[in-house]
């Protein structure tokens, strides 16, 4: 009885892992990133100014009591100074993460694109558009 070998079955180490590196470089090219989420509008904003002032991550909005609103984005976008002019002591909210509610200690904000409702309290709720019109 004689045993036949042929050459394809003989594999030598370097052939060993070459084939290795192959079929790891082919794994690693089918494997998709995680996609990161679009940036919010919140996210956008904390970086640019919308208003006069040039101050980074401000915005005017406009509400639907016909009174003004500054609203400045911060902590990229997670992180909300309501005040309703320039001077006045800002109130401060934040969200845990993007696309969720806005908490302070009197009131809370829910973004849904442009607009802005704020409830505070037992009063109702005040609704506030970005203002497009400076």
């Amino acid at each position: 009885m004689s045993i036949r070998i042929f050459p394809e079955a003989l594999m030598t180490p370097m052939r060993i892992g070459i084939a290795s590196m192959s079929v790891a470089l082919a794994l690693s090219g089918c494997s998709e990133q995680p996609r990161k989420a679009p940036p919010t509008e919140q996210e956008i904003h904390a970086g640019d100014s919308g208003d006069a002032s040039g101050i980074p991550g401000r915005h005017p909005y406009r509400c639907d009591d016909d009174r003004p609103l500054l609203v400045d984005f911060k902590n990229e976008g997670l992180t909300l100074e309501l005040r309703r002019d320039g001077d006045a002591a800002p109130v401060v909210l934040t969200a845990p993460a993007a696309g969720l509610q806005y908490v302070g200690d009197t009131m809370s904000a829910m973004f849904s694109g442009n607009e802005l409702k704020i409830e505070e309290g037992d009063k109702p709720p005040v609704l506030c558009r970005k203002d497009t019109s400076l």
